[in-house]
């Protein structure tokens, strides 16, 4: 046994120093082919020309160390047949499916609905391939192995979003992951005896670990990369693939045991959770962006940078170890009841129970249920969606056609007054501003030197968030056209850089 842990220890630090090492040249290279993050948005906390190559470097490194480990005549290849039909084949069959569904995002860009059917995909083709739940299988019944299937697929998808959407601040989501990985390779060597196919569990989870380590040597505050969508949808596919394949040494319970396989992805899960109700209560798309996440309110907490980040990969590292005891026999019901406390008590403690009070209305001093709320923001999405795709044309004559219903929206909003200037000059110009606190200017995706500049009443950090979506998509009105402005007004995950409120 101890010849085999440090088989995956050695396999884990030749991961770390593929990927630590690659990573530099691969931004030389990166920035080479003029790759630049130009994208506009109201939730970003970095500054500069941060790369988003970290996710293609994690595949290589991992790729190259698991081939290594599991192709040829080694003696840990013998546990695995690399491309064999089994749960292992499937876990990495489905990960390489979304992770270079992600890549792809990176590099030139996807509708959300077509990265959820992907998803969905690589999920389904894990499930053929062998991957399967045994924890579930158990609770639900045999005789309903179906939705124990259905749930697997739903499960899979679900933590691919819950990482993607941690991936907010230097390191968090990397550092999520690290854990989690952790927790697999632990889980393998918790009993006297090592089943042959789970070694190359094992193997599979300390290349993930060193890999994901290599590029959180450069992920780390301030970061010089990040993963992208490439390397949150891998490692958040990768993660609970592997998970579910960990049992306890010795029976226990359907609930006990389906718990190892969710307490090492309780904070992003969390995250998500809350980050689909608000939306929902808020009238947001679910999967338009918002500055609202866990960490951001440790931030708005008066946590740094540093200490927010910190702060969740313990919470992380809290529950990977209550899974860790359930693993060995010594957690059980105490475990779930005491996640779940400490789930409802920083749901409290962040402020998210308030989410159903009354919010004051975007005009006026009447406040709104969120019902009406939501029926508010959903009315000015779609006048907006209606804007911005109307006609064909760009440029000044599209600017001076939509200024009327874009003011309309714009005052709903709270904001006296707007500007589309190209370079100094102002274009069109609506509203009055001698009342305003500053104006805010964010460049118009695909039209050099242009800008919307928005007379703001109120400081920027007193927006609300749905003001700030549709802020965003007013951008987008502005700009017209389909794909390639709306990508300019995507999320970008690691953080990014706030935009200029200069006075009026």
């Amino acid at each position: 046994m101890n010849a085999s842990l440090g088989t995956l220890w050695l396999g884990a630090l030749i991961s770390f120093a593929l990927v630590a090492g690659a990573m530099p040249p691969v931004l030389r290279a990166w920035r080479s082919l003029g790759r630049r993050d130009d994208e506009v948005s109201l939730r970003k906390v970095h500054t500069g020309q941060i790369p988003r190559a970290g996710g293609l470097v994690i595949l290589f490194g991992f790729g190259v160390m698991l081939v290594a480990g599991l192709a040829g005549v080694s003696s840990l290849s013998a546990t695995h047949e690399l491309f064999s039909v089994s749960p292992l084949t499937g876990a990495l069959v489905g990960a390489l499916v979304v992770g270079l569904t992600g890549a792809y995002d990176d590099l030139i860009g996807l509708r959300p609905r077509t990265k959820l059917a992907m998803q969905l995909v690589g999920a389904t083709l894990a499930v053929l391939y062998g991957l399967h739940w045994p924890a579930l299988e158990l609770l639900v019944g045999w005789e309903y192995n179906w939705l124990a299937t259905l749930l697997t697929i739903g499960f899979l998808v679900a933590s691919v979003n819950a990482v993607n959407m941690m991936d907010g601040l230097d390191g968090l989501a990397a550092g999520i992951c690290l854990v989690g990985f952790g927790t697999v390779v632990a889980a393998i060597f918790a009993g006297p005896t090592i089943v042959p196919g789970t070694l190359a569990v094992g193997w599979a989870a300390a290349c993930a670990l060193g890999a994901t380590g290599g590029f959180l040597l450069h992920n780390r505050h301030p970061a010089r990369v990040f993963m992208g969508d490439a390397g949150s949808y891998f490692l958040g596919f990768l993660l609970p693939a592997l998970l579910v394949q960990v049992g306890p040494v010795r029976w226990r319970v359907p609930e006990i045991q389906l718990s190892i396989a969710i307490l090492p992805l309780a904070v992003p899960m969390f995250d998500m959770t809350l980050a689909i109700v608000r939306r929902t209560l808020r009238g947001q798309p679910i999967f338009s962006g918002d500055s609202d996440h866990v960490h951001h309110r440790l931030m708005a907490a008066g946590f740094t940078h540093a200490r927010a980040v910190t702060v969740l990969w313990l919470s992380a590292a809290m529950f990977a170890s209550l899974a860790y005891l359930n693993v060995i026999g010594i957690g059980g019901w105490w475990t779930l009841l005491g996640t779940l406390v400490a789930m409802l008590l920083a749901a409290v403690l962040l402020g998210y129970h308030r989410m159903l009070a009354q919010l004051p209305a975007f005009t006026g001093e009447r406040f709104l249920g969120w019902r009406d709320r939501r029926r508010e923001v959903m009315e000015l999405l779609d006048t907006l969606e209606h804007v911005r795709l109307s006609g064909t044309d760009r440029g000044e004559a599209r600017w001076r056609r939509v200024a009327p219903d874009l003011a309309l929206v714009l005052g709903r909003l709270g904001i006296p007054a707007f500007q589309i200037r190209r370079f100094d000059d102002v274009v069109v110009g609506s509203g009055d501003a001698r009342d305003a606190w500053a104006w805010l200017s964010l460049p118009v995706p695909g039209e050099d030197g242009a800008e919307l500049r928005l007379a703001l009443a109120v400081r920027l950090p007193e927006l609300q968030q749905e003001r700030l979506m549709l802020i965003e998509r007013a951008v987008l009105a502005v700009a017209g056209g389909g794909g390639a402005a709306a990508r300019q007004l995507t999320v970008v995950r690691g953080g990014g850089e706030r935009p200029s409120a200069a006075a009026p």
